[in-house]
């Protein structure tokens, strides 16, 4: 039983850590664009998402199950607050557990020989999206989104990428110029390019959040294949580990099977 109880509460300290690094992630403009701000919480996302798996195989008992999905959202109301909305959230998250838990006991079960990469290929996906609808949510309500619907202007990270993208387009154009007047010309590109966006968006500001939120889900839904495999691989290295300690052990049992006849 204190087997049970390590795994379930490595859970809960792992899904602490996440949601504490996420948070920075969530609310920096440059999330994609800089490396040391995504990349702890995507390891931390695959390690997290890897142990949800691991204890739904191991563990047998359903209730004890359904504690550990608990404790993987816990952390996130301490670090982002409450709403009707995240308890929405939370509770579309433990039906998704559930499924993949399912998933999970259904090809454990359904096996001759244990194969943690493809019974976690089974059941990962959809603990993945679980976790990425509360990214999104906690997205949507972040400050930074929520006050520029309020305010009427445009998200920093629309500054952000178009910063971006005029240094890259002008950076052979400004080339014979000063630095300072190089710079000066960036500035007023970049401003007149905010101008026209909050122009042409300015009535439709008020529903960036929701948009911004959607996108963001089916951006990180997109990728969601490198999530599972990298929560695969990190599972494949978690049961060795504990396979090579003794922490779990692997019994040849005599199984019955269904076969179709005609």
């Amino acid at each position: 039983m204190y087997k049970k109880a390590i795994l379930i509460v490595a859970v809960g300290i792992i899904a602490c850590l996440f949601w504490f690094w996420v948070k920075p992630w969530i609310e920096s403009p440059a999330r994609f664009l800089e490396v040391g701000i995504w990349l702890k919480p995507l390891i931390m996302f695959a390690i997290l998402t890897s142990a949800i798996g691991l204890s739904f195989l191991l563990i047998k008992d359903y209730v004890l199950k359904i504690l550990t999905s608990v404790l993987a959202g816990l952390p996130f109301f301490f670090i982002f607050g409450f709403n009707q909305f995240y308890l929405g959230a939370f509770v579309l998250m433990i039906l998704l557990f559930t499924y993949g838990m399912r998933n999970i006991q259904a090809e454990a079960g359904g096996r001759t020989k244990i194969n943690i990469r493809i019974i976690m290929q089974r059941g990962l996906p959809r603990i993945v999206t679980a976790m990425l609808i509360m990214i999104s949510f906690a997205f949507f309500f972040s400050p930074n989104i929520q006050a520029s619907a309020n305010n009427k202007q445009l998200p920093p990270s629309f500054k952000q990428v178009i910063e971006r993208t005029v240094d890259s387009f002008l950076e052979g154009q400004v080339k014979n110029l000063s630095p300072q007047e190089g710079q000066q010309v960036k500035n007023q590109t970049i401003n007149q390019i905010m101008e026209q966006f909050t122009v042409f968006l300015g009535p439709y500001i008020q529903y960036l959040p929701p948009i911004l939120a959607f996108g963001l889900f089916l951006i990180l839904q997109g990728l969601s294949f490198i999530f599972v495999w990298l929560a695969v691989l990190v599972s494949v290295v978690l049961f060795w580990i504990m396979k090579k300690s003794g922490v779990v052990r692997i019994q040849v049992v005599q199984k019955e099977a269904e076969e179709l006849t005609m």
